[in-house]
């Protein structure tokens, strides 16, 4: 072939290979769909976390939940037909985790898959004695390596509701998490010395808690269901988050560049500290 040889030639195969397919990973197509009529109008109303983004900052949460709209696709599951609002309040939540300067728009997710509730999944990870159970274990979301986010729409409900449990918001930090490959429970920063230190002492401090008062236990599962939970947590309860937690509050809300203490969304949740 020319002088080159064999093996240079299947060489240079694999890498084009590996070339494309990392391509393809990091820059899915691009999903043009229509947005929802009215949907900027809608979204007020269908997110109230949506009150908690300031002036300033709502021309880019705007456009970035135009953006999901347009280039997300929405799977029904199960039988589910996946509405406007359904497809509205998704992104409004998920949007969210982007107000900060830089953030991008949740670059290897190529798709939303909705199940009308919990639903059941099979697991092949080993346990700590290096056993893997053959039994389905009940699941309201899951984040699939940066491919898709797959969740319980009565879960993203009861968030919209005021739970204290946002899938949207954990599964999509797990997202902001796998940008990141180099390490669990921290995306993407420039001070990880801080980020570090703050996240690893209230890692720990949840570990020790027998009745946390504002994290989902949860969270002491990992690094990487910590940084979902703590990010439920200041989504959904910020003021309790920084009467309890005081730094990791002030951590979360230089990362995310929102303030979330300043105003109860359901005020009749912030008396339940226990």
């Amino acid at each position: 072939m020319n002088g080159i040889a064999p093996e240079a030639v299947v060489a240079l195969a694999i890498a084009l290979a590996l070339l494309l397919r990392w391509m393809f990973r990091s820059r899915p197509p691009r999903v043009v769909a229509a947005e929802p009529a009215g949907w900027r109008e809608r979204i007020d109303t269908l997110v109230p976390q949506a009150a908690l983004v300031p002036d300033e900052r709502k021309d880019r949460y705007r456009s970035a939940v135009g953006r999901f709209l347009r280039e997300k696709r929405f799977v029904g599951c199960n039988g589910l037909e996946v509405t406007d609002d359904m497809r509205i309040a998704v992104a409004g939540l998920a949007c969210l985790l982007l107000l900060r300067d830089g953030a991008r728009l949740f670059p290897m997710v190529r798709a939303v898959l909705l199940y009308p509730d919990r639903f059941y999944v099979r697991h092949d990870e080993p346990d700590e004695f290096g056993l893997v159970s053959d039994e389905p274990v009940e699941q309201l979301g899951e984040s699939w390596e940066g491919d898709r986010v797959i969740l319980s729409w009565a879960d993203v409900r009861a968030a919209l509701d005021g739970d204290e449990v946002n899938v949207v918001l954990h599964e999509f930090a797990h997202q902001l998490d796998d940008e990141n490959p180099e390490t669990e429970g921290a995306p993407a920063m420039r001070d990880y010395a801080r980020w570090s230190e703050i996240m690893d002492r209230e890692f720990k401090r949840l570990q020790r808690h027998r009745r946390p008062p504002v994290l989902d236990p949860y969270g002491a599962e990992s690094p990487g269901e910590f940084f979902g939970v703590v990010t439920e947590a200041y989504f959904q309860r910020g003021p309790a988050l920084a009467r309890h937690h005081g730094e990791l509050y002030a951590l979360l809300r230089d990362y995310y560049g929102v303030e979330t203490a300043h105003r109860a969304l359901w005020p009749e949740h912030e008396g339940d500290d226990r």
